[in-house]
């Protein structure tokens, strides 16, 4: 279940990742790099979920196979984020059925758990 923050965290991290290839493309000097990380290092140190979605999308293309061919990178990356959102929300819908109303992380944030 992603929380409303989670997602603004997400969609930052897809909106940053053209602009770390555009950045990458271009490239920092040579002198540059050895003094400080690039900067994908450093965006992706500030957005690892980032890193999460992009395992995601290599297993996406792995599982399509040459259906992969048919999509973007970027269309790719939508399609798996919103059938993860579709998945979550199904699975709190059930949960609410069997739980009486809860999910079962609200559940065990009811009896002290994390």
């Amino acid at each position: 279940m992603q929380t409303v923050e989670q997602t603004k965290q997400l969609s930052q991290g897809l909106a940053l990742t053209p602009i770390v290839e555009v950045l990458d493309q271009v490239g920092p000097t040579s002198a540059s790099k050895e003094v400080s990380p690039s900067v994908k290092e450093s965006l992706d140190g500030m957005f690892p979920e980032q890193e999460y979605i992009d395992k995601k999308v290599q297993r996406a293309k792995a599982i399509l196979g040459d259906l992969v061919k048919d999509f973007s990178e970027a269309e790719l990356r939508d399609v798996v984020t919103e059938i993860q959102f579709l998945v979550d929300s199904w699975l709190d819908d059930y949960e609410r059925e069997v739980f009486d109303g809860l999910t079962l992380r609200e559940l065990l944030h009811e009896r002290g758990g994390k």
